[in-house]
């Protein structure tokens, strides 16, 4: 692409796309199982490589015992497969929690990040939101059990750790042990955090896509407070982590904002 003055032009649509995305700007498909009667679970995905995922996702949402029901809310990073998760949804047969889907695609890879534009655009009541990523097995009984360990003023997550100096420095938490960071995906937390729009600006660009480091500590600078979800989560396709092309940046922005 062209440069315009000293920055390339793609660095400047990206930040223009950013901005549209912050005001709420983006348009969804929304599909409809049952009709919402209130008080339903709202849960965010983030997809990007394993749309072969999607009719288990959607299986695992409906399975849940969670009486209310849940309305699932779909942020697709990658356009090249939108048809495939389009037709999983108009295709997919709700028979228990599963009360709608809404589906928005972005031009870009935004990064798991990009899920927390739908939490800004439901923060006006303060509801929760709970938040799981597409490679993670839930038990029936997830939705529930986030759902009785919410709290406003804190992000209960079970990707939970105790860290020291440095960001390897680290162990698993326990219910009720300090938490220093958390990982989004199977968590629960109020909406409203992310209705300050510093949450979305004051990132910096450089480590954009660790949103589970910003997240930790924009959350606690705040006053929220970071804790244990005593919740049963299993991993998959661990092959597409996108975890691995981060490791080395992850302790330079740990330490950068210790710092």
């Amino acid at each position: 692409m062209g440069v315009i003055g000293r920055q390339p032009l793609e660095t400047l649509v990206k930040r223009v796309i950013k901005r549209r995305l912050l005001a709420g700007r983006f348009r969804s498909e929304s599909t409809e199982f049952a009709p919402v009667a209130g008080g339903e679970a709202r849960v965010l995905i983030c997809l990007w490589n394993r749309s072969s995922r999607i009719t288990d996702i959607l299986e695992l949402l409906d399975s849940q015992d969670f009486a209310p029901g849940i309305r699932l809310y779909l942020w697709n990073n990658n356009k090249s497969e939108h048809e495939v998760y389009r037709r999983a949804i108009a295709e997919f047969t709700a028979k228990g929690a599963l009360k709608t889907v809404d589906l928005v695609k972005t031009p870009y890879n935004l990064g798991s990040i990009a899920r927390f534009y739908w939490a800004r655009k439901l923060s006006a009541d303060g509801e929760p939101i709970i938040v799981i990523d597409d490679d993670q097995d839930i038990a029936p009984t997830f939705v529930s059990k986030a759902i009785a360990a919410y709290r406003p003023d804190t992000i209960s997550a079970w990707w939970a750790w105790t860290v020291g100096d440095s960001y390897w420095e680290r162990q698993k938490a326990k219910p009720g042990e300090h938490v220093d960071h958390i990982g989004p995906g199977g968590m629960i937390c109020s909406s409203r955090i992310f209705a300050d729009k510093t949450f979305f600006t004051t990132i910096p660009e450089k480590y954009w896509m660790l949103d589970d480091i910003w997240l930790s500590y924009f959350a606690t600078r705040h006053g929220y407070t970071l804790a244990k979800l005593d919740v049963d989560i299993d991993f998959v396709m661990d092959e597409t982590n996108q975890f691995y092309s981060q490791a080395s940046l992850k302790p330079d922005f740990y330490a950068s904002l210790r710092a």
